[in-house]
């Protein structure tokens, strides 16, 4: 199997069961973006204060801040998943992905 093919069956399949339980899931990401941004904005406070208090080991403090920003992107991208499913799930055929999985389970083993 190539690795586009490899690579469209991971999409489909992960579609596939996005579209089976999607409610679920989407409440679980909105809970994971939120989550996200909060211990991100949490680890930027920290880093913020302890800069602001001229504390030693500051290279600490630049770690906890570039992890809070990830955690802040990471959040943000996760909400705006959430915020945009509603618009993208109406161009997504649901028969067409589980006719394409059904085919995929045909050929075999992967």
């Amino acid at each position: 199997m190539t690795p586009d093919a490899k690579l469209e069956e991971k999409i489909v399949r992960t579609l596939g069961k996005f579209l089976t339980n999607e409610q679920v899931l989407i409440r679980r990401w909105r809970a994971v973006g939120k989550a996200s941004i909060f211990l991100g904005s949490l680890l930027w406070a920290l880093a913020i204060f302890a800069y602001a208090q001229n504390a030693g080991a500051s290279w600490i403090f630049a770690v906890l801040s570039g992890v809070g920003g990830l955690c802040l992107g990471l959040g943000l991208w996760f909400s705006t998943f959430v915020a945009q499913w509603p618009v993208v799930r109406q161009f997504i055929d649901a028969e067409q992905v589980h006719q394409r999985t059904i085919e995929f389970d045909d050929q075999g083993p992967k």
